[in-house]
């Protein structure tokens, strides 16, 4: 089972590694997050971030069913102060022989009601058993424009500068990729939101999503994407100052990858 687990790997890692982990709720959006915000908004546009009113944290994990031993792991956690976001993301994908690890820390500032900037500094990580350990740092940076309460606009940036790894014996890149994304809020419970994305050297992906708030604790969530194509649901639960939200994808090739995600905010 490893052998193969770590051939589907092999195959597949480029891809795997150029997904961030961006939390149930905008992946049941259909990984929909450059103009979304959200505590997990960390990993998709972390201007979103400046949408967090009180200090928040939250934990994530994804079981990728073409493997028993294959998971992911993600921690995200963001502090307001005034008009200044501070967030610290963590993710790790893999199992006992390969790993691919992500250490992130982000600050985004608010200008006034309509406009908000973030950066964020990447530290990546792969080992593999018996072939070595890799690192690399990455830099991303987004903006949030929102142009009335119903229309918002995104644009995130993921490692413009094209770093790459610094152990050549592991031919791996850090994937760039530009990402425009329209939320429009149609209702009080109503959020559709749709992005335009491209990573260097990979198809357009186009995506579309909504978040449908049936009542203040329960949301519904769907979406989809086009380059590859993935369907995508959950729901979410929101009592009090705790949070869980859960979502599933599934992909043609690799079958359903559910995951589930604690939060609290404080």
């Amino acid at each position: 089972m490893k052998i193969l687990s770590f051939l589907l790997i092999l195959l597949s890692t480029s891809t795997l590694f150029a997904q961030n982990n961006l939390g149930p709720r905008l992946t049941a959006m259909g990984n929909n997050g450059s103009a979304v915000s959200d505590v997990w908004s960390l990993q998709a546009n972390p201007a979103g971030i400046t949408g967090i009113i009180q200090p928040t944290v939250s934990l994530n994990y994804i079981k990728h069913l073409f493997s028993d031993e294959i998971s992911t792991q993600a921690l995200v956690a963001v502090i307001p102060f005034k008009n200044n976001f501070v967030g610290l993301s963590f993710q790790r994908y893999g199992f006992s022989a390969y790993s691919e690890n992500k250490v992130g820390f982000a600050y985004a500032k608010k200008f006034g009601d309509k406009l908000s900037t973030s950066i964020n500094v990447n530290y990546h990580q792969i080992k593999i058993t018996n072939y070595g350990t890799t690192t690399g740092f990455s830099i991303d940076a987004g903006v949030l424009y929102h142009f009335d309460k119903q229309f918002t606009f995104g644009a995130f940036v993921s490692n413009p500068s094209k770093q790459k790894f610094s152990n050549n014996e592991v031919a791996m890149q850090i994937p760039t990729s530009f990402n425009l994304g329209i939320g429009y809020s149609a209702s009080d419970k109503v959020l559709i939101a749709t992005t335009v994305s491209k990573t260097l050297n990979k198809p357009i992906d186009v995506s579309l999503g909504i978040d449908y708030s049936i009542i203040d604790l329960l949301s519904l969530r769907g979406g989809l994407s086009a380059k590859p194509f993935k369907q995508y649901a959950g729901f979410g639960l929101n009592y009090r100052k705790f949070l869980l939200d859960m979502a599933t994808t599934y992909d043609a090739n690799l079958g359903y990858a559910p995951q589930i995600a604690v939060g609290y905010a404080f």
